[in-house]
């Protein structure tokens, strides 16, 4: 967890939480049931500076999905989650509400 803040000299007082975890084994075949997904890939490649270390640590060719319905945290969109099929790999981008 670190700022958002590309590179800037003053950190931005926003916290973000960023990265990959695998699912357990039928998760993702679970969600891809109960909920609507559309392929969609990331918007940016880790551009804060403290994303740059995961340059290039995700999947292999992911082929990415996503559920606008997932990325709800009750208090607006400040969650995003991406699903590779193929490795059964999240990538997600989570706004830290409590700064």
């Amino acid at each position: 967890m670190s700022s958002r803040d590309n590179d800037r000299g003053v950190p931005s007082p926003e916290r973000v939480m960023s990265g990959f975890a695998r699912l357990t084994p039928g998760k993702l075949a679970e969600l891809t049931a109960a909920h609507a997904f559309v392929s969609e890939r990331p918007a940016d490649d880790f551009s804060s500076w403290f994303e740059k270390p995961l340059k290039g640590e995700g999947p292999e060719n992911p082929q990415w999905i996503r559920s606008h319905e997932l990325d709800r945290d009750g208090s607006g969109y400040s969650t995003k989650l991406w699903f590779d099929r193929r490795s059964d790999t999240v990538r997600f981008w989570a706004l830290n509400p409590y700064g």
